[in-house]
Order: C-alpha cells, then structure tokens, then sequence
C-alpha cells in the first residue's frame, strides 16, 4: 500500500511539473519548460507527456539526438499520440534522415490526416526526395486544412517554379496574400515574404510595373529583410527607372552584411548606376 501512494504521489507530482513546463512552452520560455519536463520525467519516467514536452523543448535548443530519445518514448508510452509522431519526422527532417522522417510522418498521418502541420512538412520531405507531385497533393490538403499559412503558399509556389510554371506560381502568391492578412497571421514579416516571392517572379516575366508594387509593399511592412530592397532595387534598374534603382541599392548597402555575397553586385550596380546619372546629366 505505501508503494502505491509513493507511486501514486510521483504521478501526481510529475503531472504537476509537466503542467508547468507546458505554461513555459506557451509563453515561449523554453529553457524554463526544459527544465520543468526533465523534473516530471525524473519524478515518474512513465509520463508520456513529460517525454514529449521535454523532446519539444530539446529542438528549440537544437539537441536533436536527446529530443529523438524523448520522443520514442513518449510514442512508446502513447501510442496514439499523434505530436509525438509528428515532432519526431520534423526531427528525423531537420537531422536529413528521410528514410526515418518517412515513416514517422505517415504514421503520424495515419492517425490523424487532417493535421495542417504534417501534411506541409511531409509536403517538404516529399520535395527533398524529388516527388513533386505528390508533394504538391500534400500541401494543397494543408492549405485546405488551414488557408493562412504563408510558408505552405511560398512553398507551393517554389514547387511550380521548379518546374517552370511560373503563372501558377504568380497565382499561388496572389492567392495566399488574399487569404493571409494580417489578422490571420502570426507575423506581417511572412506577407512581406510572399509579396517579395510575387515581386521577383514578376520582374523575371518583365512584368516590372507589377514587380514594383508587389515589393513596395513588402518593404513596407514590419520585417521586411534587407534581401526586399536588393529586390526593389534591382526591379527599378530593369525597368530603367536609374534614381530610385540607385537609393535601393544604396540602402541595402547600408543594411546587409558586410560578408553578404550580394553586397558586392549591389556596389557593382550602383557603380555603373551613378555612371549613368553622370552621363545623363552630362548630355
């Protein structure tokens, strides 16, 4: 009897601590989370939820061999739990092993096909090992399951560019800037992602007036990346417009790194650009 209340205290106390570290991982204090799963996990190792919450918390901290070894167990423990499955393909992604990010993502699947989250990134494993199709099946089902996910619309329109379809990717982004506004999405930053994407296949169809709109909008919203105003830049000097190609490119001078490779080809441009002005002016 007294071992069954030690055992029974243990459960309950590790519950208490996994609780916890659950209210950490909400409010992204991942190191206090760690800290309160490997409590719950020490306090009564038969806790599935504390293997789980621990392995979570162990990706953030990119300790993918240790978050692997938390999350077979808690899939040991709990069989049925879908998360464990899933975190554990995204692990088996992160660490390159396809074979492994296979095989738990469609058991993951099996269990639970309506998850938005697996079909996008069995979406990505999908692409690595170069079967577009299917691919483009998977993340078509994770948009209809959730329609405002940015990085699904971004990939989906790769896919259709690497196989030079180009109008449907111009679609594709339109498509996702229409339904990802900004209430719907955890961050403008990824609107400005999409907006950009639109901007450079546009300057690439020489559709430049369209380039410049869609990447003046993204530089204008919040995370906007210094990549934009290379972008923006570079849209201005193909469609001959030499004053504001040449700000562009002074600004993002100004704000990449130093070691950035396009650092270079952005002086080159605005070089030959002031070049230009001088020549203009001179006529």
């Amino acid at each position: 009897m007294a071992g069954t209340t030690a055992c029974d205290k243990a459960q309950s106390d590790s519950i208490r601590l996994a609780n916890l570290g659950k209210k950490a991982m909400e409010r992204d204090d991942y190191r206090e989370a760690r800290i309160r799963f490997k409590e719950a996990v020490d306090v009564f190792p038969e806790n599935a939820r504390a293997h789980y919450g621990l392995g979570v918390s162990l990706i953030e901290f990119d300790e993918l061999n240790q978050a692997r070894k938390h999350l077979r167990e808690a899939s040991k423990l709990d069989t049925t739990m879908t998360e464990a499955f899933y975190q554990l393909g995204v692990v088996a992604l992160r660490d390159d092993k396809l074979d492994e990010a296979e095989q738990s993502l469609r058991k993951a699947l099996e269990q639970q096909p309506d998850h938005s989250a697996g079909q996008y990134t069995f979406s990505q494993l999908l692409e690595r090992q170069g079967n577009i199709k299917d691919a483009e099946t998977a993340l078509r089902r994770s948009i209809v399951l959730d329609p405002y996910q940015p990085a699904a619309f971004l990939l989906l329109a790769r896919l259709y560019t690497r196989v030079g379809a180009e109008d449907e990717a111009i679609a594709v982004l339109r498509e996702g800037l229409r339904l990802c506004t900004d209430d719907k999405v955890e961050s403008a930053s990824q609107i400005a992602q999409l907006y950009n994407e639109l901007g450079i296949l546009l300057q690439q169809a020489g559709r430049y007036t369209e380039s410049i709109e869609a990447l003046t909008k993204a530089i204008r919203l919040p995370g906007a990346t210094p990549e934009i105003v290379f972008n923006l830049g570079w849209a201005h000097a193909s469609n001959g417009e030499v004053q504001p190609a040449l700000s562009y490119f002074n600004q993002y001078i100004e704000l990449a790194e130093p070691n950035n490779p396009a650092v270079r080809i952005a002086m080159n441009v605005a070089r030959h650009l002031r070049q230009r002005l001088t020549a203009d002016s001179d006529g």
